[in-house]
């Protein structure tokens, strides 16, 4: 298999492990201003992104220009961005600086209008799972061959590969055709900037997996044998094939055959620490999450709602995306930023309201993303 054992663990991890299980011998620092977790015992992150493609210059532009936008902050200032604790995996240790965008982003997103549960189609109606998908469902269960999930992953193949003009809305560079094979004793390299773009593109076919396996985890709450064989069985392919996708990245991108395997294990704790602060968020910020009301309302929760340590779903969102697809790089204002927020909860709420009879069946149609009206773009940057 083209998946080392370690992404199975990873999957394990990320519902069932404590954090003792992940914890690798002897730690390390991290140089990056990543905000989300890495399954390791990283106490500090300073300005300056990993170097962690191991042929890649440390001055790489993708990588080394992070957190300009950030004010108070010079570079190469030591600034402990998150802690793992006994309680949480990702204890992100907000700045004042922070804690003032907060409430701007509240409002802002309470007056958007792409984030009303009319703004969205209406879901599919569908009574029951489809016959054929559930024969395809029982047969790749009991591990005749995998018929069933095809569907899932062609739709985040979609999203991954053919959405070029959307990725580039967005800040994310699209993927290249590029040949995955480097001709024996080749000396190729990974070249300027290629850090920070794989990086980029990895989170956000992260971001889709993650949108699936969310679904899938409301769902297999309630459901019986052969829902949670279905429940299980997409959650090991789409990992699975998530990570060959990755890998074929790394090779796309000359990273030499020698260093596959170690670069795709930390790629996989970071885009695990991704999924885990995104978990978080929409745990702690989120009444009744998965209910197809549950985002709207969230968003248009007052300041005097907020429960302790409550700080709106909206502004909580953007810092994971910036932190972690941007690296950080970027004024956290961006409007790429806002636009990718917007879209995550988007599909959220797409999913959210789709009955589990259609998202078994893989009737599923991603959410269209809407451009947003000029005034409210210079709205949700603030002055």
């Amino acid at each position: 298999r083209l998946v080392p054992p370690a992404s199975a663990a990873f999957v394990r991890a990320a519902r069932t492990c404590p954090p003792a299980r992940l914890q690798p011998r002897g730690a390390r620092a991290i140089r990056g201003a990543c905000a989300a977790a890495v399954p390791r015992p990283c106490r500090q992150l300073v300005a300056g992104s990993p170097r962690h493609f191991s042929s890649v210059a440390a001055t790489d532009h993708g990588a080394a220009s992070v957190d300009r936008g950030t004010a108070g902050e010079a570079p190469g200032e030591s600034l402990q961005r998150w802690d793992i604790t006994p309680d949480r995996w990702v204890d992100i240790k907000y700045t004042k600086e922070d804690l003032e965008r907060f409430p701007i982003d509240r409002e802002a997103f309470r007056r958007e209008a792409r984030l009303r549960r009319d703004a969205l189609p209406p879901p599919p109606k569908q009574d029951s799972i489809d016959t054929e998908m559930a024969l395809r469902g029982f047969v790749s269960c009991f591990r005749f061959g995998d018929c069933y999930t095809e569907g899932f992953q062609e739709l985040i193949w979609e999203r991954f590969a053919k959405q070029q003009s959307l990725m580039e809305g967005f800040g994310i560079a699209p993927i290249e055709d590029r040949p995955v094979v480097q001709e024996p004793h080749s000396k190729a390299v990974p070249g300027a900037g290629t850090y920070h773009r794989v990086r980029s593109q990895s989170y956000w076919l992260a971001m889709h997996v993650w949108l699936m396996h969310k679904k899938q985890y409301a769902l297999q709450a309630d459901e019986g044998l052969f829902g949670s064989a279905l429940c299980a069985l997409l959650t090991r392919r789409l990992f699975e094939s998530q990570w060959n996708r990755i890998r074929m990245l790394l090779h796309a991108n000359d990273v030499p055959s020698m260093s596959i395997a170690n670069e795709l294990q930390d790629m996989q704790e970071f885009v695990f620490g991704f999924c885990v602060a995104l978990d978080d968020v929409f745990r702690e910020e989120v009444e009744h999450e998965g209910t197809p009301d549950s985002i709207p309302k969230a968003l248009a929760r007052e300041d005097s709602e907020l429960g302790e340590k409550q700080y709106g779903l909206a502004g909580r969102i953007k810092y994971v995306l910036w932190a972690n697809v941007y690296s950080g790089a970027i004024p956290r204002d961006s409007e790429v930023v806002n636009e990718l927020a917007v879209y995550l909860l988007r599909q959220k709420m797409m999913l959210d309201a789709l009955p589990r009879e259609a998202f078994f069946s893989c009737n599923i149609a991603w959410a269209e993303h809407l451009p947003p009206p000029p005034q409210a773009a210079s709205a949700v940057n603030g002055p």
